[in-house]
């Protein structure tokens, strides 16, 4: 349901062409991480599931993360809404993901 509602939403965001493309893109890969993980878990494959959902995790937390992000650069840097807005359409769900697959591949790295 996020993912439709992202990219129902990502036409109307504030910000121009960079929040739409960056709300736009996030909902297209939270649909293909959920459905992705909806496969594995229907093959029986737990251990590809459970990353395919950490990664679905991360695009969901996206909604928090991006009104930490909006307070930092409003409250914190004095930026507007129109300034951070672009902006934080991209950094409220690209880093989430970025740790998230540091995560899954530390994980799948056996350690000596």
């Amino acid at each position: 349901m996020g993912g439709l509602g992202a990219l129902g939403a990502a036409p109307t965001a504030t910000g121009g062409v960079v929040a739409i493309s960056g709300f736009g893109l996030l909902g297209v890969i939270w649909l293909f991480s959920g459905a992705q993980a909806y496969r594995a878990i229907r093959a029986g494959d737990v251990q590809t599931h459970r990353a395919w959902m950490m990664r679905n995790f991360a695009l969901t937390f996206a909604a928090v993360t991006l009104r930490i992000y909006l307070g930092v650069m409003q409250g914190g840097m004095g930026l507007s809404f129109e300034e951070s807005y672009p902006t934080v359409a991209w950094i409220s769900w690209v880093p989430n993901l970025l740790i998230v697959e540091w995560f899954i591949l530390n994980q799948a790295t056996p350690r000596h």
